[in-house]
This record gives structure tokens, sequence and C-alpha cells, in this order.
């Protein structure tokens, strides 16, 4: 038995991570993290798993200034591939590309994504589990216009995500099973939180995959961070995605991507003024500080929570 408050973060990137670092280094909380793999691939023969890393590396608090990749990485590898005419747009740093060298390694050995991801967190000297949502191939594409489908990184990275998308789906989602202990931590959670990602490009490939989307339907209570301040994303094209698809403006947007899956919402204190219209939805809607890209302040915002979690005002 255990008296900490066992909480379950649906993550992508940058957003997610920062949100799970908050529950990382608060007092009492025992955090699973389950993070999106929709936007795996491979480059240069490693297979890349962009959040999953980024999650990693923000946990342990050597994420780089963007919020991703690796601090005071260096890229020689990079560049003598630039020598040889390789196209490098999709950067990995040297530290970065032996982790997912020693990833490919693994993988190739014949050992799972949970197996390695689990491993990687224990050198990291994290507390959280980190999980991906599943260890079998599932795949974000996206279409944009007269370009068609495109993988998810070939619009997100080599594109600079500056195509409209009128159209996601999620290849392989009909033989993904949940990767061992997601459903389970799901099940047992206090509470399922939806960090401040992109519903549909980040969060959307986790509940693609039935056993998760089936569990996270049945917990209570369901929270979710808006990623939107004055209706704008801080990073990436999270509104303009949402507002592609066809979803309202501004946080009513984020809520309509979860239909009645949300019972609190967390929204940023600029935003105040949305709160009543908000609520009208049947929501409870909570006013707090969402820029989390300190420790301090990811901290807070998780406190907060876990605080409303359990029945505080």
């Amino acid at each position: 038995m255990t008296d900490e408050v066992r909480v379950v973060v649906l993550s992508g990137g940058v957003g997610g991570a920062r949100l799970a670092r908050g529950f990382e280094y608060l007092e009492g909380v025992e955090a699973t993290v389950v993070v999106n793999v929709g936007d795996d691939d491979t480059f240069y023969g490693w297979s890349v798993s962009p959040d999953i890393d980024t999650v990693l590396y923000t946990l342990a608090e050597i994420e780089g200034p963007p919020g991703w990749g690796r601090a005071d990485d260096s890229y020689f590898l990079m560049d003598h591939l630039d020598t040889f005419g390789v196209d490098t747009r999709f950067r990995i740093g040297d530290a970065d590309a032996a982790l997912n060298l020693y990833r490919t390694m693994r993988l190739q050995a014949g050992d799972p994504l949970h197996a390695v991801t689990t491993d990687l967190a224990a050198m990291m000297g994290l507390s959280s589990r980190v999980l991906p949502a599943t260890n079998d191939r599932l795949r974000t594409r996206v279409r944009v216009g007269t370009k068609g489908w495109m993988d998810f990184q070939e619009y997100f990275v080599l594109g600079g995500h500056q195509d409209r998308v009128d159209e996601v789906r999620f290849v392989g989602q009909e033989a993904a099973r949940a990767a061992p202990g997601v459903v389970e931590a799901i099940v047992g959670a206090d509470m399922v939180v939806i960090a401040p990602s992109n519903p549909p490009l980040s969060v959307w490939p986790i509940l693609a995959v039935t056993e998760i989307a089936a569990a996270v339907g049945r917990a209570c209570p369901v929270m979710a961070v808006s990623p939107l301040f004055g209706g704008r994303a801080l990073k990436g094209p999270t509104d303009q995605v949402l507002n592609s698809l066809g979803f309202p403006p501004g946080h009513a947007g984020v809520l309509a991507a979860y239909p009645g899956l949300i019972r609190d919402f967390f929204i940023d204190h600029e935003d105040q003024e949305e709160q009543s219209a908000l609520a009208e939805t049947g929501v409870s809607v909570h006013v707090e500080s969402t820029r989390i890209a300190g420790r301090e302040q990811a901290i807070g915002l998780a406190g907060r929570i876990v605080e409303v979690a359990q029945g505080s005002p």
C-alpha cells in the first residue's frame, strides 16, 4: 500500500514534459507519464522517439533551451554528415544521438520499447515511470491540402509545420495494444491529467490505442491543462490545427477535442474572462498560472491540480 497520490499524465512533447516535471518533483506523488509515440520515426538508421526523449530529458532537467534535445549538446556528427550531402534537417545532437543509437540497438536485439524507456528513466535517476503508449507501430499521418498524406515528421520538422492540416489518422491503431503497465496505471490512478499538449497531434495518438481510451473513459477524475494562451499556443501549431480541423477557437476548441472526457479544466490567468462561458459546458474551469517553463512553476501547477482532484476549492 502507498499513501502517495497516484497520477497518470498523458503527454506529448515540450508542454507535456514540463507539466510532468511538476509531478516528478512534487512530494507525495507517484507519477506515471504515458507518452505519445505517433511521432516516432527512423532517421540516419536510428529509431527516434522524440516525445519520449523530451519527457526523459525534461524530467532529468537536462533538456535543451528550446525544450527538446540535450542541453549543451554538440553537433559534430551532423556537421560531418553534411559533408556527405546527407539531409540533416532533422538535427540530432551527439549525446542525443548516442541515446537514439542505444535505443536502436536494444530494439534490434528484441527488447520492447517500454523496457528500453524504463531503463533509460532509471539511468537518469527519475522517480516517475515513463511509458510509451504502445510498443506497437503506431504512426501519425496528416493530410495537408494538395500535398496529400504526410508522415508526421515530414510535416512537423522537415516542413516546419507550415501546411494546413485537413485530416489526421493513426496508422496501426487497429492492432496497437497498450504497453505493459499503462492500463494498470490508469485504472489504479487517483487522477488522469491530460497535459498541455497538442490535442489532435500529441494526445489523440495515445487515445487511438483502444485499451487506453477505454481505461481513460472509465477513470475519474480526468483533468486537462489547456495548451493555449489568448487563443494561441506558445510553441507549435496547436491553435492552427484545431482551427483547420473545424474546432471552435480558443479553449473551447481544446475541450471539444475531448468530448465528454474532462471533469476539470485549467486555463491561464490571462484568459480568466473565458471562465464563465467555458463552465457552461458542464466542465469545472480553474484559473491558474499555466506558464510552466520553470521547475517551480510546474510544481505549483501540479500541486494545485492535486488539490482540486482531492476536492479543495
